[in-house]
């Protein structure tokens, strides 16, 4: 936890609500990372077995991954700066700081999800999610 700020559960659905889109863009962001990474390996290959170097395709393509790791850059900041914490980008696993019952935990998020609906302490991770029972 950055800034030690802690999220009732209202605020983090609050603040799901403001990063959702970002979460997704991201998800999307990596992806295309990865094609483009792909790409580059399988130019790569083929210059090493002594194929024609596609330069200016390489050189686009190095472009591309610098703008979509500049673009990745920026929704994790923006993400990070509600507060939340990012536990994994393909899953996009978001968990939010609170305490309850005494217990450093997390209100916890998987993309796909409608809202917020499960916790876990700190210490066990998703694997220890718990179902939030609301009064």
């Amino acid at each position: 936890m950055a800034d030690g700020r802690e999220f009732t559960l209202d605020e983090a659905r609050a603040a799901l609500r403001v990063v959702r889109s970002t979460v997704e863009a991201l998800q999307a962001t990596q992806r295309r990372l990865r094609a483009v990474k792909a790409e580059l390996n399988s130019i790569g290959r083929i210059h090493l077995n002594n194929g024609v170097v596609r330069e200016r395709e390489m050189r686009d393509l190095r472009a591309s991954q610098r703008r979509l790791g500049e673009d990745a850059q920026h929704q994790i900041r923006e993400i990070l700066s509600s507060g939340a914490e990012i536990k994994g980008i393909d899953d996009g696993l978001i968990d939010f700081p609170t305490t309850i019952e005494g217990v450093p935990a997390y209100w916890c998020w998987r993309a796909g999800e409608a809202e917020i609906a499960w916790w876990h302490p700190r210490s066990t991770g998703f694997s220890g999610r718990r179902q939030i029972v609301e009064p």
